[in-house]
């Protein structure tokens, strides 16, 4: 086994240790409307209605049921064995065109390819031992002129902790490829988890995240930073002065 699928299978087994505290929303939120999507989200890929979509470290399957009844036909892959039979229950329950798959995303099943969009959000980048490895699984995976989409927590909000005193550096934003050895703020640990629950985590610079996608072929067409003032909770009217979020929307020519 190499070095990158040491440490997914490391944290394979914490995933599969606190999924069932990381429950799905009900059958019922979605069939009276209701998506886990941020607002500006939508308007990212306003055209899924028939696109085959491959959603990258899916957890529980809110977001990939969301995309679904917009009119996507969702393949959901993440690395938990349970949260993987859970999303699966969930689409049963909705009647959703989703389906979910257990796999590592740097081992794919051969047969997941040719997708008009990849998909991934909120907390991937930190699991990510290798960028350019990542980066290059996307552009494979993807049909010609389809879409890579990425909202994801920026690393500056991953290396600040809101401390009674201040503001503290309490990881390296340049840390790259050495794992954090979960010395990050413990306020930003997965829900569910505990002190005790081992997790490799992974500082990358925004910078590094678009070249790796650029070096890998695809056109960045879309790249914004934003500020969500309630991800620093206790530095008041400043809480908008720091990023908290960014998007990357890329195509495949």
């Amino acid at each position: 086994m190499d070095r990158i699928l040491g440490y997914t299978r490391s944290n394979q087994r914490s995933w599969d240790e606190i999924a069932p505290a990381r429950p799905a929303q009900p059958a019922a939120f979605f069939l009276d409307g209701g998506s886990t999507l941020d607002n500006f989200e939508p308007g990212l890929l306003p055209d899924v209605a028939g696109k085959r979509m491959l959603h990258l470290a899916c957890a529980n399957g809110n977001d990939s049921i969301s995309w679904a009844f917009r009119g996507a036909s969702v393949t959901g892959i993440d690395i938990s064995h349970v949260g993987i039979e859970n999303a699966n229950a969930l689409a049963q329950q909705t009647g959703a065109n989703a389906r979910f798959v257990v796999a590592d995303l740097y081992e794919l099943p051969a047969d997941l390819r040719d997708f008009d969009v990849i998909y991934a959000s909120w907390g991937v980048v930190c699991w990510l031992p290798d960028l350019d490895r990542w980066a290059a699984t996307v552009m494979e995976r993807l049909s010609p002129g389809g879409t890579f989409l990425l909202c994801e927590h920026h690393p500056v909000w991953e290396v600040l902790g809101v401390r009674a005193g201040g503001v503290e550096v309490t990881v390296d934003y340049f840390g790259r490829g050495n794992p954090t050895q979960q010395t990050y703020d413990q306020a930003k640990r997965p829900a569910g988890s505990t002190p005790d629950t081992k997790f490799d985590a992974f500082v990358w610079p925004v910078s590094d995240v678009v070249m790796s996608l650029m070096r890998a072929g695809l056109h960045i067409e879309e790249f914004f930073e934003a500020p969500v003032a309630q991800m620093y909770e206790g530095l008041g009217d400043t809480a908008t002065r720091v990023p908290a979020v960014y998007v990357v929307r890329a195509v495949k020519g």
